[in-house]
């Protein structure tokens, strides 16, 4: 069946036939073309969101567990870094100990129910060890029987591992951190500096109880310090003896006293059985459980791929890094005196190359894409200059620097070796120089450290930013200090990790100006951040020294959007869709709802704020509007008064006319008068005779355009002809009659009209009537009550309404009109074509502002604080003034005399409103 068949088919069921043709014709017409100015504006109308908004709550239904509740106590600001974090370390040991008791109580060691990795993967779940999307760990059945498949075979506790098991001894050594089956060496590089320090693993090892199997760690993330409770259930590379593998079947072919014993002491003893991280030492513990905690901190192990050695440091430390590039460096004399030689003491640092220019092949024997540790510095007494670097790798000479002053070159002299104390090993630690270092590394992290507090205090504040598509820096915090003071800016976006799977499409690169609060000029700035490459996630600037007063923070965010990226939303709704459990959406979804919760508060305020400011300019248009329409209606009434006067004054004249016409027909005597009745009953009668012959020869014909019905007394539509029409214009309107001819002929049929008022001639034009009513309808003429009754008690029939119609924008006599069908109509089909036009720009980040500083009275606000104040003040102030946003605000109270009482009262009003 063609197209224009199932056109006249559809038509038929419809019972509404419609001309094929003309269909078909305007299916093949072509869409009007917009100029490209009105192109382009409509293009970003539509790409950019009218509110911008984000979601905030995942799951509002389900409570979060122990590691994603927020703290009961908001977080005081302006704390010592070194209160702040024994806060956390003693909320920590609170914690571990309440479990510790209950443990004891029902002889049994610790599970931990929020991060069992044992029942995880023995039903293959693979949470643990998975995201949200793209799982990085194939968890299967087959997987566990393969040697070769990437993935843990077994969980077994720590005391089912190692024979002799020790948690922390008392000299940790950096040689101990050895990487697993994970692309963590960002993680383990910092592992490795904090490990070269005298307290810091101890530091954020906080309590713990090897034999329960419990232990308690800090970490520092989003401006806080937080806390993971772990069991010490640990993965395994190879499956218990009770699964099929390869490694039983072998065992089987040798006789063994006991061969499941040989099993379990061949594959599943020692640090060398774990899957993950694990330390040089076979009965250390630290680094592979220090790992699981970390990893629960951040949702599962497959969120530790991939990352920089700052964002590490910062979490383990509590640090603030800065992303440094050789390139970059002015003075490297200073860079080495002042920042390489106080590592470890003031600040850590992490180095790599090749990540610019996505190079991972070999640079003497540095691998490229790697993260490495400086560990040491030292100025020979020869004048040479040297670092000491690690590779957290851990294994052999693979990675590890092959040029001058590594391990047996000829550079190394005995006398340099006991200078620096240095032994030749396979424990992946080199020495380098300090210009090869510079050379052959391009990127370095520099992290500072507050550990030793030293007077330092922390205080921050967290907003939401609206983020549009070309960025452009606004004020949004504003810093007041009370004495001069070194200061440290960091300016931080969410760590998305611990939420990953639910960062949505936009990705966020910050920046940011400090300004003097009376210069707020767009160049005239004290200092700005240093703009990263590589560390999305903050970015930080120092003042060795700022005078006290009051200073303002600038930011600028700017975002990409990666659209083949599934939105919040969209992720949310095909996890909910799969047939599958939810424990996974669930545990990332609190995580999310977390972090989200500090720029919760912010955004309702800027909501608060975007509703009461649209309310006000809503309010304004309104009273705009009705100024204006109040000033049209007065000015109407100004035009009808003098209308009223100039008709008032032919009325009278025209009556003054008529009495002498009326005197001088009286003076002509009673001859003439017969006369002149005479010739009118003739005229009269030879008119009616010749509308009966019409009558009687011709049948009768529907009503024209110009031809009505009216209702005789008993409500029976009479019909009027041509001739009505023509007699009532010739005798003029009922206010100025004819001379002589008070009353139309006897088949002559006057509208009956409204009580209270003599009755008023017929439009001239009239509106079609419709199948259905019997009623008509008249556009433009105005109701017998509604006419305009002036100050001398005389009605005239103004075509302009007194109340109602002054309200059209466009025509004072105009009233609104019926919504067209096929304007409708048309609409949803301009509605239905744009659903291919892409989606708005929608970017919303949350940023916060940290402030490192020694002035005990420091203080950090963003400039919409305290909007919720001046909104309620505001509206207080609009009930007090009466002006509530009603059509009462403007009104009318005059008694329609006189303007000029109505003018005062309403410009006494218009002036409240105008404030």
């Amino acid at each position: 069946m063609s197209a224009l068949e199932c056109s006249s088919s559809d038509s038929d069921d419809n019972n509404n036939p419609a001309p094929p043709l003309r269909g078909a014709k305007s299916k093949s017409k072509k869409k009007r073309s917009l100029p490209p100015q009105e192109t382009i504006n409509k293009i970003w109308s539509r790409f950019s969101a009218s509110r911008f908004s984000k979601a905030t709550v995942i799951l509002p239904q389900i409570s979060g567990s122990s590691q994603t509740v927020a703290p009961s106590n908001p977080r005081p600001n302006n704390l010592l870094v070194s209160e702040d974090f024994e806060r956390a370390v003693l909320e920590c040991r609170t914690r571990v100990r309440k479990l510790i008791k209950e443990c004891k109580r029902v002889n049994m060691r610790y599970r931990d129910p929020d991060f069992d990795i044992d029942w995880d993967l023995k039903w293959e779940k693979g949470h643990c060890l998975n995201g949200l999307v793209d799982p990085k760990f194939e968890i299967s059945r087959h997987a566990f029987e393969s040697p070769t498949s990437m993935v843990p075979k077994a969980v077994k506790r720590v005391h089912e591992i190692f024979n002799k098991p020790t948690f922390l001894k008392e000299k940790i050594s950096p040689a101990d951190v050895m990487q697993g089956n994970l692309g963590n060496c960002w993680l383990m590089a910092s592992l490795t500096a904090l490990a070269n320090m005298e307290v810091g693993i101890q530091r954020i090892c906080v309590e713990y109880d090897t034999k329960i199997g419990i232990y308690g760690f800090v970490f520092h993330r989003d401006g806080e310090w937080i806390i993971s409770i772990i069991d010490d259930k640990l993965y395994l590379k190879s499956p218990d003896w009770d699964s099929p593998s390869v490694q039983r079947h072998l065992l089987e072919q040798i006789d063994r006293e006991d061969v499941e014993k040989e099993y379990r002491m061949t594959y599943q003893t020692g640090s060398q059985a774990l899957f993950f991280a694990h330390c040089r030492d076979q009965n250390e513990t630290w680094l592979p459980l220090l790992e699981k905690a970390y990893a629960k901190a951040h949702g599962d192990y497959a969120a530790l791929s991939g990352g920089w050695i700052g964002e590490g440091l910062e979490d383990l430390t509590g640090g603030v890094t800065t992303e440094l590039l050789t390139s970059d460096i002015l003075d490297t004399d200073e860079f080495w005196d002042n920042e390489i030689l106080k590592v470890n003491k003031e600040f850590l640092f992490g180095c790599s190359t090749g990540l610019l220019d996505g190079g991972y092949g070999s640079r003497d024997g540095i691998t490229e894409g790697h993260a490495y540790v400086i560990m040491d510095a030292r100025n020979l007494s020869t004048g040479e200059r040297l670092v000491k670097l690690r590779n957290p790798w851990g294994k052999g000479k693979k990675g590890n620097w092959e040029g001058p002053w590594s391990d047996g070159s000829k550079e190394f002299t005995p006398e340099a070796q006991r200078e620096l104390s240095h032994k030749f090993g396979n424990d992946s630690v080199f020495w380098i120089s300090f210009e090869d270092l510079l050379r052959k590394y391009q990127h370095f992290d520099r992290t500072r450290l507050f550990m030793d507090s030293a007077g330092w205090r922390v205080t921050q504040k967290w907003i939401s930013v609206e983020v549009p598509w070309h960025a452009k820096f606004e004020e949004k915090f504003q810093i007041i200090l009370t004495k001069e003071s070194p200061v440290v800016l960091v300016l931080s976006q969410l760590d998305d990790r611990y939420f990953n799977g639910l960062q949505g499409q936009y990705r966020f690169r910050l920046q940011f100006r400090l300004h003097e609060a009376d210069s707020p000029g767009e160049e005239d700035y004290i200092v700005r951040s240093h703009g990263n490459y590589l560390m999305e996630r903050s970015v930080v600037t120092e003042l060795k020294s700022l005078r006290a007063g009051t200073y303002s923070v600038s930011v600028m965010v700017a975002a990409d959007r990666d659209i083949n990226m599934p939105s919040v939303e969209d992720i949310v709704k095909e996890q909910c869709q799969q047939k599958v459990d939810n424990d996974k959406l669930a545990q990332v979804g609190m995580a999310y709802d977390f972090a989200h919760s500090k720029g919760t508060a912010h955004m309702e305020s800027r909501a608060t704020a975007r509703r009461a400011q649209e309310k006000r300019e809503a309010r304004e248009a309104r009273i705009a509007i009705r100024r204006k329409n109040w000033e049209k209606r007065h000015l109407t009434r100004d035009i009808i008064r003098k209308q009223e006067k100039k008709n008032r004054e032919k009325r009278e004249l025209k009556q003054s006319k008529d009495a002498a016409r009326a005197r001088e027909k009286e003076e002509k005597g009673p001859k003439d008068a017969a006369v002149q009745t005479e010739d009118v009953k003739e005229v009269i009668e030879k008119e009616g005779q010749e509308g009966q012959d019409a009558q009687t020869e011709a049948p009768p014909k529907p009503a024209t355009e110009l031809e009505t019905q009216s209702l005789n007394g008993n409500g029976q539509g009479v019909q009027t002809d041509n001739m009505s029409t023509s007699f009532i214009e010739s005798q003029g309107t009922p206010e100025t009659p004819k001379s002589g001819l008070n009353t139309p002929p006897s088949h002559i049929t006057i509208p009956i009209h409204y009580q209270g008022g003599p009755p008023a001639p017929e439009p001239p034009y009239r509106s079609r009537q419709s199948k259905d009513s019997s009623t008509q309808r008249y556009p433009r003429s105005l109701p017998q009550h509604s006419r305009y009754i002036t100050s001398d008690g005389e009605s005239s029939a103004s075509p302009i309404s007194d109340s109602d119609d002054m309200y059209s924008d466009n025509d004072s006599t105009l009233k609104p009109r019926p919504v067209n069908s096929q304007t409708s109509t048309a609409n949803k089909k301009v509605k239905e074509s744009d659903e291919d036009e892409p989606e708005p720009w929608n970017a919303v980040c949350i940023v916060g502002l940290r402030v490192y500083s020694k002035d005990e009275g420091l203080e950090v606000k963003d400039f919409e604080e305290g909007i919720d104040d001046l909104v309620k003040i505001d509206e207080k102030k609009e009930e007090e003034d009466g002006m509530d946003g009603t059509d009462a605000d403007v009104e009318d109270h005059g008694d329609g005399k006189d303007g000029e009482d109505d003018e005062v009262v309403n410009e006494k009003k218009m002036d409240v409103a105008g404030k």
